[in-house]
């Protein structure tokens, strides 16, 4: 083999490896979720059905929360109840588990997770927390997701 051909194969190689490894297709896992005022951050909005663990850090300045709900609604249109909050139990909203949640993740915390068996279809993660007169999901605490 003549050193051209050689560097061609090397060349063709690394060509085929680096588009495995930027391929955007779904994720198997684990995703990374970063929540802050006012939104929620995941490495990948697309994932393979299945189970799928999900390491959450909250680099806010306030508590917050990360429920996982199976929908055709999308993220801005939740049920909501009188006061604002999203009504979880909605038949609208189909819980994934349990767990389906994890509640009170304070500020500056970086070891919560969850792992929840998801099957194909849409589902959105969202914080519903009411503080005061401050409503979490109405400030934009809220993400689609699709499942394949």
């Amino acid at each position: 083999m003549t050193g051209t051909v050689r560097r061609m194969a090397a060349l063709v190689a690394i060509s085929g490896l680096l588009v495995a490894c930027s391929s955007s297709g779904p994720s198997s896992g684990p995703i990374s979720a970063t929540e802050k005022e006012w939104e929620i951050h995941l490495s990948s909005t697309n994932f393979k059905a299945g189970a799928i663990t999900i390491n959450i850090t909250n680099n806010g300045d306030k508590q917050h929360e990360f429920i996982i709900r199976k929908t055709a609604l999308q993220s801005d249109s939740l049920p909501k109840n009188a006061d604002g909050e999203v009504i979880e139990d909605d038949p609208q909203l189909t819980e994934v588990g349990p767990p389906s949640e994890v509640g009170e993740i304070d500020a500056g915390t970086s070891n919560r997770t969850i792992t929840v068996t998801l099957q194909p279809g849409h589902y959105v993660i969202f914080c519903n927390l009411h503080v005061d007169t401050l409503l979490h999901y109405q400030k934009g605490m809220h993400v689609d997701v699709t499942v394949t």
